[in-house]
């Protein structure tokens, strides 16, 4: 019966062994891409990342699978992957979509309170709980948008927000990397979940189009740093 288990064993340590070795890839690459190392526009080659770090090519083929679902690869048929282009114009042109997305999300959760108020409110607790997990606060944070877009409970609304939501990716991880940036998004997201539990619906896009405001001028200054570098 021993012997027969082997292969399974072996494959189980396998797949834990390439999952080990993509997220230490995952981790090079994205801080190689957020920091400049890798410029926009450049191509990424499977083949030689592997090479230089001696390994299979399955981990860093896993990795650049999560690196495209971030918006930080693009892909392109019978050519090859590239690190995705940024300028200060795609960024003014996404957080515009997105301010405008995202307070008509406001007003229909303002909609929707009138008829389940119990229900909002105790969505909206949850995603004031959800502010406070740690240690990892990059998820927490990122998703929260997404978490204020879906309380509006417009489908439609939803699903736009999801698409904006790819491209987005790479400058909320942009804005992340930078040092106290953490600290100060869950600040903000923090005064918006109290205006939200109280009901200030007017308040609550004020303060979430300054937020997309501060957001945009740092990514903008941050990208100006790695572009002027090229």
């Amino acid at each position: 019966m021993a012997a027969s288990n082997k292969p399974n064993k072996e494959k189980e340590w396998n797949r834990l062994e390439i999952k080990s070795l993509t997220a230490v890839v995952l981790d090079d690459i994205r801080m190689r891409i957020l920091t400049g190392d890798f410029r926009p526009g450049e191509r990424i080659n499977e083949s030689e990342i592997a090479l230089n770090l001696s390994i299979s090519r399955s981990p860093v083929r896993e990795a650049f699978r999560v690196l495209e679902g971030e918006g930080l690869i693009t892909t392109l048929p019978r050519k090859g992957s590239f690190i995705t282009d940024i300028s200060a114009q795609d960024v003014e042109e996404l957080f515009e979509i997105r301010e405008i997305l995202e307070c008509h999300a406001i007003d229909c959760i303002k909609k929707r309170a009138k008829k389940s108020p119990d229900e909002v409110k105790a969505l909206t607790e949850e995603i004031g709980r959800q502010l406070l997990r740690k240690p990892d606060t990059s998820p927490v944070i990122s998703g929260f948008h997404f978490n204020l877009v879906g309380l509006s409970n417009n489908y439609r609304l939803i699903e736009l927000y999801k698409i904006l939501g790819v491209s987005l990716r790479r400058y909320q991880l942009i804005y992340l990397s930078r040092k106290g940036q953490r600290d100060v998004a869950l600040e903000h997201h923090q005064v918006i979940v109290d205006a939200l539990k109280r009901g200030n619906y007017s308040d609550i896009k004020k303060l979430l189009k300054k937020h997309i405001r501060y957001v945009e001028n740092t990514v903008k200054k941050q990208i100006k740093g790695i572009l002027s570098d090229e």
